[in-house]
């Protein structure tokens, strides 16, 4: 009898904690970064959560966005434009955002920089939807080649500087 009420407790104690994980959200976007030297560019594809897109371009643009329509297209490149940066040598780097496609639950949003000389290092800012959430992480993933680095950036620390190097 006693060996069962404890089953029962421990039951109850872990649907309890599961569900309470189920009803936390996670804000989370994942950005793979793929240096292709011999092309002189990166490629870019960035992950989030449409919603939570659709949330924050809402709030700041003071607009009802649906990332379906033209006009929420541009204010989502203006967005990415403003919340994400990509630096070498102290120079700024200027992309293209080739587009969205929707891809599982995730946004996928693609972007292309053409590079005007080989990286020796690069700085990454990434502050995506860190405006909305606090509790926002963004993983930054940079691939070399068969080399994988890998770092999560958060409201207090958003910017990351990679050696291309190694």
């Amino acid at each position: 009898m006693f060996d069962k009420s404890i089953k029962k407790i421990g039951f109850l104690t872990i649907i309890l904690l599961l569900s309470s994980f189920a009803l936390h959200k996670y804000y989370v976007s994942v950005t793979e970064i793929v240096y292709k030297p011999e092309a002189m560019k990166l490629e870019i594809v960035m992950r989030v959560f449409p919603d939570d897109m659709e949330h924050v371009l809402s709030d700041t643009y003071q607009v009802d966005a649906h990332l379906g329509e033209s006009k929420t297209q541009a204010l989502l490149k203006r967005y990415v434009h403003k919340k994400f940066k990509l630096r070498t040598n102290e120079t700024d780097l200027s992309y293209n955002i080739l587009g969205t496609t929707q891809e599982d639950d995730f946004l996928v949003i693609l972007i292309e920089v053409p590079l005007k000389q080989k990286l020796k290092s690069l700085a990454v800012y990434n502050a995506i939807l860190q405006d909305l959430f606090d509790e926002q992480k963004n993983i930054v993933h940079f691939m070399n080649g068969t080399s994988k680095k890998s770092f999560i950036l958060e409201k207090a620390h958003n910017e990351v500087n990679i050696d291309v190097q190694n």
